[in-house]
């Protein structure tokens, strides 16, 4: 037995589908597969697929007669069915050791293949197989583990491997299911993905999911999205991604179907679960133009950065080069967005994923806020001496809570309901805080450069003393800011709390407002 197979369906949620299983152990599995000769009979033609034995052997129509035999086998026998739905790495082990433990890695994962596929035609109820003495009831609740089973044994072609071993199992796609057929084994692989997809999707609708923990379920959904079951390389399903493996050449091919399931996992698994970088990696790999997208998106990263420096850089030099530093910061602010929007232009909606846009959009309306507020927010960072000098009688009245501490409650506070959303998405307590932080600092990001454009073009203009505000920009930068920073809090804290206007929607979903798939 190849000890990837093995490690394959123990990974991610393979440990809690047999907690969840009730009645049966692997060891009694094993018994009740050994004792099945009829089962193990029916896989005696498999290494003839791979030799040049005659086309009626390894024709689709003698293999689908023996994929029948395996179903009518499995379905005549409920303890047999059962074993084989979880543990069928026994049978290939078993019809390996019928083989004098000889066989390769081609011929044990097209065995893995037949068992999976049978088991799933007994759960589906396809061709009229229903599994003798199992209710509809418990087949639906089965589905799923005879889902994985199939999308993990059939995915396995698609892997990549390290060793380039010269019995890759994508030598033997055009075999696994008779001679010519590699289109049937992608058009059965790819569906076997989406239906697997399709049910982590609603994962609190089926009962044997539920011994998992959030750490399993997120590494399942690893397992569904990369290469190597860990974050990296996306895994691709084609047949010209298969036909490059193949000739033994790493392949990074990603079709139409890949970018979509990258983008459907990422909206429905990794944004709600606060997984920003592993959404930035999947989105930068699935764009049209993967180093051109890298290169933008180095660009956005570089023009915050800017924006932060010229803030900090404010409050010693109120100029650089003749212009005010907070006014060079404003248009790194603006540039940003400018390269953002064209990102999105050239790379797509899938590369938009990671920035998070509707907290941007959130931050704005926030700003509106601002605008429109009184004046005593502002004037209460400035020193009263000089808003007595420039306008008499402006100076607000003191107050217990200073600018710079009321800027750190509402930050705070939009950690805190950061962090309640991500316990409350299913996550771990030891990761919440930290993807809670990420989210925080994404967030914050946006609020700074709202904030920025907001103060240095938007209010002087249209709010009350707007004028009055720029002066003091001018001649108190470390005033500045801290008006900057009660300003960026507020934003902040809005665009996090605006999240319980879309209620359906976490705050990192992408800003997409309609969907064309149908309501499951």
């Amino acid at each position: 037995m190849k000890p990837e197979f093995t490690e394959r369906v123990r990974a991610g949620i393979g440990e809690a589908l047999y907690r969840a299983r009730e009645g049966g152990t692997a060891d009694d599995d094993t018994q009740t597969i050994q004792a099945a000769v009829d089962l193990l009979d029916a896989y005696q033609v498999i290494p003839d697929l791979l030799k040049n034995s005659s086309e009626g052997q390894r024709s689709p129509e003698a293999v689908e007669e023996h994929l029948a035999r395996i179903t009518a086998v499995l379905a005549a026998n409920r303890r047999l069915f059962m074993a084989v739905l979880y543990s069928p790495l026994v049978v290939v082990d078993k019809v390996n050791t019928r083989h004098g433990g000889h066989l390769d890695r081609r011929p044990q994962w097209i065995a893995w293949c037949w068992t999976v596929e049978a088991a799933w035609r007994g759960v589906a109820r396809l061709d009229g197989t229903a599994p003798t003495g199992f209710t509809p009831i418990e087949l639906d609740i089965l589905t799923p583990v005879a889902a994985r089973q199939r999308f993990l044994a059939l995915a396995e072609a698609y892997r990549t491997r390290d060793d380039a071993p010269a019995d890759s199992p994508a030598d033997a796609t055009d075999r696994v299911f008779g001679t010519g057929t590699p289109h049937l084994f992608a058009a059965r692989s790819i569906e076997a993905r989406w239906i697997w997809k399709d049910i982590l999707d609603h994962v609190e609708s089926h009962p044997v999911l539920g011994q998992a923990t959030p750490g399993e379920l997120e590494r399942e959904i690893n397992l569904l999205l990369f290469d190597q079951g860990r974050p990296g390389a996306v895994l691709g399903m084609s047949t010209k991604r298969l036909n490059t493996l193949a000739q033994g050449k790493r392949s990074r091919v990603l079709s139409n179907g890949d970018r979509g399931i990258v983008r459907d996992v990422a909206e429905r698994h990794l944004l709600p679960r606060f997984q920003i970088m592993d959404t930035l990696r999947s989105a930068l790999a699935t764009a049209q133009h993967p180093r051109c997208s890298r290169v933008t998106a180095a660009a956005v990263v570089l023009a915050v950065f800017a924006a932060l420096a010229l803030v900090i850089a404010a409050l010693r030099w109120k100029e650089i080069g003749g212009v005010s530093a907070f006014v060079l910061a404003a248009s790194a602010a603006a540039a940003c967005y400018l390269l953002g929007g064209a990102g999105i232009v050239a790379h797509g909606r899938e590369w938009a994923l990671p920035w998070l846009l509707r907290m941007p959009a959130a931050s704005a309306i926030g700003l509106f806020m601002l605008t429109a507020m009184h004046p005593s927010w502002w004037r209460a960072a400035f020193p009263k001496q000089w808003l007595e000098t420039v306008s008499p009688g402006s100076a607000p009245p003191d107050v217990s809570l200073s600018p710079a501490w009321a800027a750190c409650l509402l930050a705070v506070a939009a950690y805190v309901y950061l962090l309640v959303t991500a316990r409350n998405h299913g996550l771990g307590w030891g990761s919440a805080p930290l993807r809670a932080v990420v989210v925080w600092l994404v967030g914050g990001c946006h609020a700074l450069l709202i904030s920025l454009l907001g103060l240095v073009w938007i209010v002087p203009v249209f709010s009350e003393d707007g004028a009055l505000l720029y002066q003091g920009w001018t001649a108190h930068s470390a005033s500045a800011v801290t008006t900057l920073a009660q300003a960026t809090a507020w934003c902040l804290t809005a665009g996090v709390f605006s999240q319980i206007l879309w209620d359906d929607q976490p705050i990192t979903a992408p800003l997409t407002h309609t969907r064309w798939h149908k309501d499951r």
